[in-house]
């Protein structure tokens, strides 16, 4: 399942926990733990928000919109390294 996640995150869409729980079809507090997981095993890297202000960011509406703004997950070379 872990892997699986991590194929999601690594697709080009930007996906909220929600998304990625849907799209596992397991319960949102599973993908919060699964995501905690992976950046503590050093797969995924998270970033609460842009370091420059979203200046020039495609997500810089999304973020606008939601309080607090998003939180994004990327992959570590690790993790990239686990997908293939």
């Amino acid at each position: 399942m872990l892997k699986a996640l991590l194929a999601l995150i690594s697709g080009d869409a930007y996906r909220t926990p929600q998304d990625l729980a849907e799209a596992l079809a397991v319960p949102m507090p599973l993908v919060e733990q699964m995501l905690a997981q992976l950046v503590d095993g050093g797969y995924l890297a998270m970033s609460e928000a842009c370091a420059d202000g979203c200046s020039g960011c495609s997500l810089a509406q999304a973020c606008a919109t939601r309080p607090g703004g998003l939180r994004f997950w990327t992959l570590t070379a690790k993790g990239v390294s686990a997908c293939s």
